[in-house]
């Protein structure tokens, strides 16, 4: 059965059909996860990390991803800074999964230098584990932490970055008023396009 851990107290390419859905822009510690490059999602573990933006979109998470893997945990908190998402993946719930999905930064102040820093203890502590990273749509100079994503992609081979800002560049239909959070419409697209992030990353279907 699909987990939630909701708390409220306290990011595909570019070139994208949202109407169509039909591609997913996607790059490429605690080490229980198995040693090995092959990856069957139906028979993975996932856990995912998140804020705000994740305690929206974890209801059509559960049923769009839940079904297609063996097991799904959403631990989500209004207000997370990146750090507090990191101490998560030292929970039991992580350390027994297979693929980690990382959606955090939106809390955290745009530098650069810190993402790079981030990103690399969560690979530290994945060991052999997948890691997809979603990015961040916010005003005011998160551009420079989306290019150093997007340059870690590239250059680590378990990280998968999933461009959520380049999704919903110009479909206002997806954001709320602050230009921050989502409409119901938004939120079920970020589920979808999470789902098939982690269906991805399966070695084991004919392509």
């Amino acid at each position: 059965m699909p987990q939630t851990t909701v708390q409220r107290g306290a990011v595909l390419s570019a070139g994208l059909a949202l109407g169509a859905l039909s591609s997913v822009a996607i790059g490429s510690a605690p080490a229980q996860a198995a040693p090995s490059s092959e990856v069957d999602v139906k028979r993975s573990k996932v856990f995912v990390v998140g804020d705000s933006l994740t305690v929206g979109t974890a209801p059509y998470l559960q049923r769009k991803l839940g079904p297609k893997v063996r097991s799904l945990h959403i631990d989500a908190q209004v207000g997370r800074f990146t750090g507090t998402g990191i101490n998560k993946l030292r929970s039991k719930q992580a350390r027994r999964a297979d693929i980690w999905v990382v959606a955090l930064g939106t809390n955290d102040a745009p530098s650069a230098k810190r993402t790079k820093s981030n990103v690399k203890k969560v690979l530290r502590l994945a060991g052999s584990r997948k890691v997809i990273w979603v990015n961040v749509v916010r005003p005011g100079g998160y551009g420079a932490v989306n290019r150093v994503l997007r340059q870690m992609d590239k250059a680590k081979k378990k990280l998968t970055v999933l461009d959520w800002a380049a999704v919903v560049r110009g479909k206002s239909s997806l954001l709320a008023g602050d230009r921050v959070h989502l409409t119901s419409y938004g939120y079920q697209i970020r589920a979808k396009l999470t789902k098939r992030a982690v269906v991805a990353l399966d070695t084991t279907r004919d392509n």
